[in-house]
């Protein structure tokens, strides 16, 4: 299945999804899939990866291991970043009204999915 598909039944499956992409943790998008013209996700993005390094750095510097999952709640919406591997993430972008248990449970969900991909 590819990615499309994948990311496609995770904003689907998620009520108040507005979308969901796979980026490398340099920014780099690989692919992503919305419902929302509103949202620059991949701009967006860019600056995640550069704020899950730094989780990462800390983590790592606490000796608690590698960043699995980044969860920021902000006024308009809902951003998870999951760590797919060493190199790439994905992130679903969620309204802040929408149901941020069912996406992080998808999210999680389409990890393997994704990784069979690569």
């Amino acid at each position: 299945m590819p990615f499309s598909e994948i990311l496609k039944d995770l904003v689907n499956g998620t009520e108040g999804a507005l979308g969901a992409i796979v980026v490398g943790t340099d920014g780099i998008p690989v692919d992503e899939f919305t419902v929302s013209s509103e949202m620059d996700l991949q701009s967006m993005t860019v600056e995640y990866a550069s704020l899950l390094k730094e989780i990462e750095k800390g983590s790592r510097a606490a000796q608690l291991g590698s960043t699995k999952e980044v969860s920021v709640i902000a006024d308009r919406a809902m951003i998870m970043l999951r760590r797919l591997n060493e190199d790439y993430f994905l992130v679903l972008v969620i309204k802040a009204d929408g149901n941020f248990g069912k996406g992080r449970f998808l999210l999680r969900m389409s990890v393997p999915k994704l990784l069979k991909e690569f």
